[in-house]
């Protein structure tokens, strides 16, 4: 859904139980396109595994209900090795495949390093800008550096990829208000997607557990005139033993009707 210029996707990451654990996805995209589409979302960002490890059936069936629900493919979502291995080869060969049959607006990346490789930071950056070349001309990428990614990491990014179509992600609700500040100002034009999760005592927590706070962000990030687009990357119970999808998206849905209040109450007070 557009929020005064804003679009929210829905990550199909944030509905996946088999995040990191190596198991495989456990969902197929193509079920939950209606729901999505009915929920309000703007568009998809699908993780690049929900594709890789599905068949051809299923990548045409994803097109057809895009189409169907008026869900869009906004986004791919990777986490892109960058050193010269054959199983690195493959997959970013089978990632460019995935690209140009979606055709999304953008591949949003973060970097996958090896354990036995150095190849990070803006060594790893300086590696994507030159594949970038073997990715759709009319694409952006979001370079997301994780959690993690503050004033200093952004800026860092920034001086490396500004050039051409590359942008950056930020997780603006993972900030104190003086360390978004600052970020912000780091960002600058750069920034183009706020990857949105939150957490409160080290567990993840629904926007509206921490309303007031959370609508300082929004109105902050309002203020500095962002018009790119917010992505639900991780909601409550993500992780969490016992972790159900029906859950885990009707707590996306909260989360989405939370940012479409808020930035609506941010708007009428400026």
């Amino acid at each position: 859904m557009a929020i005064s210029g804003s679009a929210v996707n829905l990550s199909t990451i944030l509905l996946e139980k088999n995040r990191g654990n190596g198991k495989g996805p456990s969902l197929l995209v193509s079920e939950w396109m209606e729901e999505a589409g009915e929920g309000g979302f703007a568009g998809l960002e699908i993780w690049i595994n929900h594709l890789q490890f599905s068949s051809r059936s299923e990548w045409e069936l994803i097109t057809e209900r895009s189409s169907e629900y008026d869900l869009p493919i906004a986004a791919i979502a990777a986490a892109l090795p960058v050193d010269g291995s054959d199983k690195s080869q493959r997959f970013r060969d089978s990632l460019i495949e995935a690209l140009e049959y979606f055709r999304p607006d953008v591949l949003k990346f973060t970097l996958a390093v090896p354990a036995s490789k150095s190849a990070g930071g803006s060594e790893g950056l300086e590696f994507v800008k030159e594949w970038s070349r073997d990715v759709p001309r009319d694409m952006s990428l979001l370079y997301d550096g994780g959690e993690g990614t503050g004033a200093g990491e952004i800026a860092a990014a920034r001086k490396v990829l500004e050039a051409g179509r590359f942008k950056g992600v930020l997780h603006p609700f993972l900030f104190t208000p003086k360390e978004l500040e600052t970020a912000l100002d780091a960002a600058g034009d750069f920034l183009a997607n706020l990857g949105v999760q939150a957490k409160q005592g080290g567990q993840r927590i629904l926007l509206e557990e921490n309303a007031e706070a959370h609508q300082k962000i929004i109105s902050a990030v309002r203020g500095r005139g962002f018009k790119g687009t917010w992505s639900l990357e991780y909601t409550k119970g993500a992780g969490m033993p016992g972790e159900d999808i029906e859950a885990m998206f009707d707590n996306a849905e909260k989360d989405l009707n939370f940012l479409i209040e808020a930035q609506a109450r941010a708007a009428r007070a400026r």
